[in-house]
This record gives C-alpha cells, structure tokens and sequence, in this order.
C-alpha cells in the first residue's frame, strides 16, 4: 500500500479542529479532526492520528486513520492497517490492509463508476 500524502497540497495538521463543509481542490492530508462534510476535487489521505466525522468525497482516498461517515472515491479507496472506517464505501477499486476495519457496506467493481 502506498504511503499517504507527501505531496499534499493542503494540510489539516494534527493540532487543528474543522467543523463545516471541507471543499479540497488539490490533494490534501488530514492529520486533525474534521467534522461535517469533506468534498475533494483530488485525492485525499487521512493521516494515522486523522479523524474525519464526515461523509468523505474524492478521487483516491487513503485511509490510515478514522473516518465515521461514507466515504466515496472516484478511482480508488485504500485503508491501511490503522485504518477504521465506520461507513460505507463506494469505489471502482478498494483495498484493505490486514488489519484494516470497516463497520459498513462496500460497493466496488467497473459498474460503480457510473453512481
């Protein structure tokens, strides 16, 4: 599984608390606490120590941490093996590190493209 976020444009540090609509039009790292909604343009990752309450939208999402909403990805989601998601996911491709927890449905294949 690849590593989240090195070039993330924008970054939540793990000292800062959002609560809103998140809109994201690059690719962002969220080590913080976001709660409400999160709409990206690109991809996203969710940093070990990174919690989002929040229904997530993106390209790619890469889970390390924990997300407490649905999480809906254009290309692709990835949980590591800290990661927890609590919610459904919606994907074209998802992986699940071992270790990984979800509490939720999984929808993936080429037909998910089209939702």
């Amino acid at each position: 599984m690849s590593e989240p976020g090195p070039a993330a444009l924008f970054v939540i540090p793990a000292v800062a608390e959002f609560e809103g609509t998140l809109v994201l039009p690059g690719p962002a790292r969220i080590d913080g606490r976001v709660r409400g909604k999160v709409l990206a343009d690109s991809d996203v990752w969710v940093g070990s120590g990174g919690f989002v309450g929040a229904d997530l939208s993106g390209n790619r999402i890469v889970v390390a941490g924990t997300v407490e909403g649905d999480v809906f990805a254009r290309t692709s989601i990835e949980l590591h093996a800290t990661g927890c998601v609590r919610g459904d996911l919606t994907a074209p491709s998802l992986r699940l590190a071992e270790g990984a927890v979800v509490d939720g449905a999984c929808r993936s294949g080429e037909r998910v493209r089209a939702v």
